[in-house]
């Protein structure tokens, strides 16, 4: 039976708190853990340090850092995993190699999508004996403009590899732009290597910039941020979608709209138990006959 726990991505509150402000932020919501970013590799040993022992202190768990470069730079990734390590660290998020965001930046991206697929899959093989070293596990978010921008991606990267050392953060909201797949599929295509979820939503208005080339009956479009419950994404249906392929673990609010955020992450908070509890754990008869 799935389970699941409920935590903040610090991304959005730390460029105006502190540490400990955060952390209470984090216990008054109702969270049990604290998704935590880290700033700068020369910080990051004190920094996971102070996170770690605050967070403990207030009853709360840290779900995982933030903030490490790329994957493939394994040198770096290793000073990353030493701070991360010393703070008794056991989630680290490292960074996938970007393709192109939109139209403007594929128009001017000189690798290919291929050979990027192949630098990716060589750099997380390269993090397999860092894991095993460090007790870390490392992990990618399924994020637009990156090569993981689709959970067929990621199973692809990590087809065979040990899904205790590397893994995939599964945000649905991201999917939206790119890659999106019905989410019962996308948490079967993830497995075991599905490492926590992201919680956010949004919608998408048309943009006033122009299209790129000055051609008519183009149209841009924006994404904007949104509350939990009316944006796009169907937490009824991303809970139904953990259940059905049995996943129990984190769900980490992030993106929030307004200044100061409490309310509207323990209202999230608690819109999503309301999700869970709603959610079915199995399909419902009577059963679709597309395939027969």
């Amino acid at each position: 039976m799935s389970s699941f726990k409920f935590s903040i991505n610090t991304n959005a509150l730390k460029k105006s708190r502190t540490t400990a402000q955060i952390v209470e932020l984090c216990r008054q919501s109702g969270a049990d853990g604290i998704e935590w970013g880290l700033n700068s590799l020369d910080t990051a040993a004190a920094d996971a340090l102070e996170m770690h022992k605050i967070t403990g202190a207030a009853g709360m768990e840290v779900v995982g850092y933030l903030g490490a470069g790329h994957l493939w730079k394994t040198d770096m990734i290793r000073r990353w995993s030493e701070a991360v390590a010393a703070a008794n660290g056991r989630m680290l998020r490292v960074a996938a190699p970007w393709y192109a965001w939109d139209f403007e930046e594929s128009l001017h991206q000189k690798d290919s999508f291929l050979a990027l697929l192949d630098k990716a899959r060589a750099g997380l093989e390269s993090l397999i004996p860092l894991s095993r070293e460090y007790g870390i596990r490392y992990v990618i978010e399924i994020h637009a403009g990156n090569i993981a921008a689709s959970p067929w991606a990621v199973r692809e990267l990590m087809r065979g590899l040990d899904p205790e050392c590397v893994g995939a953060i599964y945000d649905p909201a991201n999917t939206v732009l790119e890659g999106f797949i019905r989410p019962a599929g996308a948490c079967e295509l993830l497995g075991r290597h599905l490492a926590y979820v992201h919680a956010k939503n949004l919608f998408l208005t048309l943009s006033s910039k122009r299209a790129l080339f000055d051609l008519p009956r183009r149209a841009r479009w924006e994404m904007s941020k949104t509350f939990l419950e009316q944006g796009v994404i169907d937490y009824v249906e991303i809970f139904f979608a953990l259940k059905k392929t049995g996943f129990s673990g984190y769900i980490s609010l992030e993106e929030f709209i307004a200044d100061e955020p409490l309310q509207e992450i323990s209202d999230g908070i608690k819109f999503l138990k309301e999700c869970a509890t709603a959610a079915p754990d199995q399909p419902q008869k009577p059963y679709l006959k597309f395939n027969e």
